[in-house]
């Protein structure tokens, strides 16, 4: 009866491991894919900001960089009133975000800035 057993085992074990070896691809059918950010220099700036008050007001400001230009990656922290921002700095500057924040009607002070990478 043991014998009876082991072979069905055996033999639903082995159909499984076939299934497991289609399903995913092996190195040699998977695709190379190259990106070229060689033009693109991220640059990281950390800004004091006086001013804000509220969770809405980081919300505001938050918005505020969310539609600038060059923006990769931010955060506005309340409390705490940090803004720390990844930017492209071909397509646009640390003078440039401050008078974002600015516009708003808040003050800004660099705390930490250029701090390089490749993207």
């Amino acid at each position: 009866m043991n014998k009876l057993l082991v072979l069905p085992i055996l033999v639903l074990s082995l159909i499984s491991f076939q299934l497991n070896a289609q399903c995913c691809p092996t190195s040699k059918s998977d695709k190379k894919v190259t990106i070229n950010n060689n033009q693109q220099t991220v640059k990281i700036v950390k800004f004091k900001i006086t001013g804000i008050t509220c969770a809405g007001c980081s919300n505001t400001i938050y918005k505020a960089l969310k539609e600038a230009n060059g923006i990769i990656e931010h955060s506005v922290k309340y409390p705490g009133d940090i803004a720390i921002i990844e930017f492209d700095d071909t397509k646009t500057s640390i003078e440039a975000l401050k008078k974002v924040i600015e516009k708003k009607g808040y003050k800004v002070k660099v705390v930490k800035e250029n701090i390089e990478g490749k993207a």
